[in-house]
């Protein structure tokens, strides 16, 4: 995924380790958590999202999960899931075409596609579970419909994919463009199973109910030793290779959030050296700059005072000469009348 016009990048096949037993070394547990809990803080919305080089990394969504809640169902709506699930195991594939009527946003009508699925009922909790209802495991609770996305086998791997790119925007745009289409074909499930069996719904749609984001492939994860085990808030290392970002219950919460905040924030660190020799660079240059200013403001100054002294030479000058042509003042003379009768 080098640029957006670009189509989406290619699935690889990786397979899933066996799980081993863990060693617990609470110092460096400690280290993994704190520097993958300092990289998991929001990342800073500005628009400096240009990487020093590009990113590449495996990206598995693992357990996407989206729940309802439901009316509580009766032992006939329980004989009739039984019922028609089992038929698909003895051939008798069934196919409706269904109006919605669950408030889910959708087409007119849906036709209900076959797949080959195993049903589990639980007759003490009266949990239902269905495997690969069009592609999505359905777990029918109390008073709760789940959708449970399951990733495709490729080769008899989970299908993984490879998100590479060379800004954060692309990497965000592949993460959120798959994100959406789980969720659109979880809840096209869900309603589909709601329509068919005319399960009750309270004006609900689904939310996100839990998630967990398998990475691989990034420097410091790759690092971290095979047979550390890590149990976090935000995330967790069980299996040999690769981290899981998962949900922390948080209202809302949907997946990649945590995921796209760690990416942000070590993309950002990666060019911190950059950054730090940018603006040692701007501060260099800023200093010769502030030099040359003062030295600027010092010459004129001197300009000035120079100028001042010249025009107050000058004022002087006109002064004297303004005296000097000052014509002379003339004095009267009082002549007295001459006196003929003394």
């Amino acid at each position: 995924m080098r640029s957006k016009k670009q189509p989406s990048p290619p699935l690889v096949s990786c397979g899933t380790s066996k799980k081993k037993k863990g060693v617990v070394n609470n110092d460096l547990v400690y280290e993994i958590k704190r520097k993958t809990l300092e990289s998991l803080k929001e990342a800073s919305t500005s628009s400096m999202t240009t990487m020093g080089k590009g990113v590449c990394f495996l990206w598995r969504p693992n357990n996407y999960r989206r729940k309802l809640k439901v009316r509580s169902k009766d032992n006939s709506t329980i004989a009739k899931i039984k019922s028609a699930i089992d038929s698909t195991t003895k051939g008798q594939h069934f196919s409706r075409l269904v109006n919605s009527t669950s408030g889910f946003p959708q087409e007119k009508n849906t036709t209900i596609p076959q797949f080959p699925m195993e049903l589990n009922f639980n007759s003490h909790t009266k949990v239902i579970s269905i495997k690969n209802f069009m592609g999505i495991t359905i777990q029918y609770g109390k008073e709760t419909l789940t959708g449970i996305y399951s990733q495709n086998i490729i080769g008899g791997n989970k299908e993984t994919f490879l998100i590479e790119a060379d800004n954060i925007e692309d990497v965000e745009e592949r993460l959120n463009q798959k994100k959406e289409e789980i969720r659109i074909k979880i809840d096209k499930a869900l309603s589909s199973f709601c329509q068919m069996f005319k399960i009750l719904l309270p004006h609900a749609l689904p939310v996100w109910d839990r998630y967990e984001d398998w990475i691989k492939g990034e420097d410091y994860i790759d690092k971290i030793p095979r047979e550390t085990i890590v149990h976090d808030t935000y995330f967790k290392k069980v299996y040999g290779s690769g981290i899981e970002f998962k949900n922390t219950g948080a209202e809302g919460e949907e997946p990649v959030t945590h995921m796209k905040n760690y990416i942000k924030n070590r993309a950002v660190e990666d060019i911190a050296p950059q950054i730090a020799e940018e603006i040692s660079n701007i501060k260099d240059h800023t200093n010769l700059c502030m030099n040359e200013i003062a030295e600027s403001i010092k010459q004129t100054q001197s300009q000035l005072k120079l100028l001042v002294e010249s025009q107050i030479n000058t004022q002087d000058q006109l002064t004297g000469l303004i005296v000097a042509l000052k014509p002379p003042v003339r004095q009267e003379i009082k002549l007295e009348k001459p006196n003929y009768f003394g």
